[in-house]
């Protein structure tokens, strides 16, 4: 029986204090799941009703979900093993000490301030990210980027020779048969996100502005998604569904396992770390800017995903980040005794 109900009631709480509008969210503990919907779609222009299949932005879930997958895939096949150089894919960046592992575990230390970077074309976008400066962070910190994936992104392009999106969507989401995860979503099964100067309000259409710029050739964000689609895919990295992934069972265990140096933040291929409080086993762990986050514990066939709108109608959310946590540091001590 699946118990996590302080847990659950951090999530609900985000509802009463109005911290968010409405939550998607769902535990996973071996073969059970349960999933629950509460709140609302959206508060502005109009008060309108959420339900459970109702698809979100994921923002940033899409560089694990999508985009790190078809490089598990490649490194699978042995076509690579992300010690190659960036440079080797993309001349135009010129240092040659970033390898696929430095984007992969946002150790890369690249980083630069883009002049006018979200009025800037697609092509003129792509050439300021490709030459931007590798920092003296470069390998001694851990710092989380968009950069890393559309860099990423662009090497996926050169590889298949098409649109990283259509990339994503031929190597990962076809395969899974699942409808409800795409990046051409229908507006009017989405759930509102953010609401924007000119009085806008985004449904359907990608909140992150670079995403927005460079469409297909986004390999940071685009994809959305309804929880039971989520509940679906979190099985294929529990280990309950072999077939959902196209991994093998030792890529996905070697995923939930640190590739960090030692004193640098722990991050695996594309995933974010947690840790069990009591015998340190790793969990994988991600979020998204727009209210999306998802940890998953393969040793003991658990999870949690929580879908929000936390950007409707405002951006200016910082609470929400703080109660993020809590949440999953409560998960962390209730999925202690779930083994």
């Amino acid at each position: 029986m699946i118990e996590y109900f302080k847990t659950q009631h951090l999530i609900e709480e985000m509802i009463s204090d109005r911290i968010v509008p409405g939550i998607n969210y769902a535990f996973i503990k071996n073969e059970q799941v349960f999933s629950s919907t509460v709140g609302f779609a959206s508060l502005l222009p109009d008060l309108t009703q959420l339900n459970p299949f109702a698809l979100y932005d994921l923002a940033s879930l899409t560089k694990v979900l999508g985009t790190t997958n078809v490089f598990l895939k490649l490194k699978q096949k042995g076509q690579l093993n992300f010690s190659e150089p960036l440079s080797e894919f993309l001349p135009e960046f010129k240092d040659d000490r970033i390898r696929l592992f430095h984007l992969l575990t946002h150790t890369s230390g690249i980083r630069g301030w883009i002049e006018n970077r979200d009025q800037l074309p697609a092509k003129e976008l792509l050439l300021a990210i490709q030459h931007l400066p590798v920092t003296d962070e470069f390998e001694t910190k851990m710092r989380y980027a968009d950069t890393n994936f559309i860099l990423l992104g662009l090497v996926l392009e050169k590889l298949f020779n098409q649109s990283v999106q259509d990339v994503i969507i031929d190597q990962v989401l076809k395969p899974t048969h699942l409808n409800e995860i795409t990046f051409s979503p229908d507006p009017d099964k989405c759930v509102p996100t953010a609401l924007m100067p000119d009085g806008q309000v985004l449904q359907g259409v990608v909140h992150d502005p670079k995403a927005r710029i460079l469409g297909k050739d986004c390999g940071s964000a685009g994809m959305f998604a309804s929880l039971p689609a989520l509940i679906e895919m979190a099985k294929g990295y529990l280990g309950l569904n072999s077939n959902i992934l196209g991994l093998n069972e030792e890529t996905i265990a070697d995923l939930f396992d640190v590739k960090t140096p030692k004193n640098v933040h722990p991050r695996s291929w594309g995933w974010d770390l947690r840790f069990d409080p009591v015998d340190r086993h790793p969990l994988i762990y991600h979020t998204g800017f727009t209210g999306t986050f998802m940890i998953l514990d393969r040793l003991n066939q658990s999870g949690l995903i929580v879908l929000t709108n936390r950007i409707h109608p405002s951006g200016h959310n910082h609470i929400f980040l703080a109660m993020r946590e809590h949440i999953i540091n409560t998960f962390l001590q209730e999925n202690v005794y779930k083994s």
